[in-house]
């Protein structure tokens, strides 16, 4: 049988072998790549508000003066009508007592004027009073309008912080959104890509099929017609799978989210710095006034850096006046506020020295120097 079939071998080489002639075709690694492109970035919702806005300037004064000129006119004009009358009084007191036949000079004559002198004086008193009176409406009216401007500028830096708060937060609403955008596009072009690759392995896979039954057919008569010439035993055609590829992604999602999330975190523990550090210098100014404290270094310990905040020179010039947390030396309780030596270098006018130790105005610190209060 060996004989007989060997003679197949020579029309069975005798034909042309090709055996990818009509193989499908194989994956193409490019279609990998060209999917959709990780994005890298994304829009960040805007700028973050940094500042207030004018608020308006703060009344510190009732007016030009204390109002004793208007005081004056009202004494004037009450005078204009009472020294008439007190002069006619006076003549008909006089001429009452000449009737009387009491002589200048006598006890009766003083005893009647002096009764006369102390009607005029009470009257000119009661002159003098209402003259202060006006004077102190006034005094009134202008305090209760500078209470009203200041009041109604006090309400509109609320509304600004509002607002700016508002803005802020519609920013951060916004820089998620776009993250979260960024991450689902991401997270959609990772397993586009990961079908690509499973497709490009299946079509590879199909095509070793292919080219293995194909080298099989090949094969097989060939090997059947060897075992019977040698006796061997017939070997069945083992060839190796061609290997599959496997393309590592990079999670471009995961890298972007994280970062994200690690900027919001700055951003909120810097902005909550600022609201505390903010919070505690309106809080003093606001209970002390235009009192002065003390706030000399060298009266301090503990001393820790906060930050700084925009400050304006009494030079008009924009500067940055550095703010700490510290105790004062001897007791354990914790501040938040400037050096007087930094605001000394702003605005002299903040700062006195009182016994060697230097302090500061907080209601002109707020005011004049941070426009804050």
């Amino acid at each position: 049988m060996g004989n007989e079939q060997s003679g197949r071998v020579g029309s069975l080489l005798s034909t042309p072998f090709n055996p990818t002639s009509g193989a499908p075709g194989a994956g193409n690694a490019w279609n990998i790549m060209s999917g959709l492109t990780a994005k890298t970035g994304y829009d960040p919702g805007g700028n973050i508000q940094t500042g207030l806005g004018d608020a308006g300037a703060i009344t510190k004064d009732y007016g030009p003066g204390d109002f004793s000129a208007d005081r004056q006119r009202v004494e004037e004009s009450l005078y204009g009508r009472l020294n008439p009358q007190l002069q006619k009084d006076r003549s008909a007191i006089e001429q009452r007592l000449a009737d009387q036949g009491i002589r200048y000079g006598s006890q009766a004559y003083a005893s009647a004027m002096d009764d006369y002198n102390r009607q005029s004086n009470d009257a000119r008193l009661a002159v003098t009073a209402q003259g202060g009176q006006e004077q102190q409406r006034m005094m009134d009216m202008a305090a209760q309008r500078a209470g009203f401007q200041n009041a109604a500028q006090q309400q509109q830096y609320q509304q600004n912080l509002g607002a700016g708060s508002f803005a802020n937060a519609a920013q951060a609403q916004q820089n998620s959104q776009n993250a979260a955008q960024a991450g689902f596009y991401n997270a959609g072009a990772a397993q586009q890509t990961a079908q690509a690759q499973s497709g490009f392995n299946a079509q590879n896979a199909q095509r070793n099929q292919y080219l293995q039954e194909q080298y099989q057919q090949r094969q097989q008569p060939l090997n059947e017609i060897s075992a019977l010439m040698s006796g061997g035993q017939v070997q069945n055609p083992n060839w190796l799978n061609s290997p599959q590829s496997q393309i590592a992604t990079t999670d471009i999602g995961g890298l972007i989210n994280q970062n994200f999330a690690q900027q919001q975190q700055n951003y909120q523990t810097a902005n909550q710095n600022w609201q505390s550090t903010m919070g505690g210098l309106l809080g003093l100014g606001g209970k002390l006034g235009s009192a002065a404290i003390m706030s000399d270094e060298r009266t301090k310990e503990n001393i820790v850096p906060m930050g700084t905040v925009f400050a304006a020179g009494s030079d008009g010039k924009r500067k940055q006046l550095p703010i700490s947390e510290w105790s004062y030396k001897g007791d354990p309780a914790r501040h938040v506020g400037p050096m007087a030596q930094d605001v000394e270098k702003v605005d002299r006018s903040a700062v006195t020295t009182r016994g060697g130790v230097k302090h500061i105005y907080p209601a002109k610190v707020m005011g004049s120097i941070l426009r804050a209060a």
